[in-house]
């Protein structure tokens, strides 16, 4: 069902992309679209430097969004944390504190 929805993600990104300017993938742009390229990249590269942005992600207010981001995050970590893009805020807002320790506990590790 996830792998469904990230390529129709792809699918309209690449449709839109016919319409106006070229999208391209970007954590911090402002369009959805660009951001969600640059999730499902991160996830099929299985890219572990992006972690700190596939879990900020997980923050976004679009459901689709959240849930590349987790399905990414599983495919780079093989973890999810207990993160479900459809919880209620209270909840994802509390495994997203267990991602972020778990990304600070990850780059601690590499600082020593």
């Amino acid at each position: 069902m996830a792998r469904v929805l990230s390529v129709a993600c792809l699918g309209v990104a690449a449709w839109c992309a016919g319409c106006g300017p070229a999208i391209h993938p970007d954590f911090n742009s402002p369009e959805p679209a660009a951001r969600n390229m640059a999730i499902v990249r991160a996830g099929d590269a299985k890219d572990a430097g992006a972690t700190r942005d596939l879990v900020r992600m997980l923050a976004s207010d679009d459901p689709a969004t959240r849930l590349l981001a987790i399905e990414a995050l599983e495919r780079v970590t093989g973890q999810r944390l207990g993160y479900d893009a459809s919880d209620p805020p209270h909840r994802r807002t509390a495994a997203m504190s267990r991602w972020s320790e778990w990304v600070r506990a990850r780059e601690a590790g590499a600082d020593e």
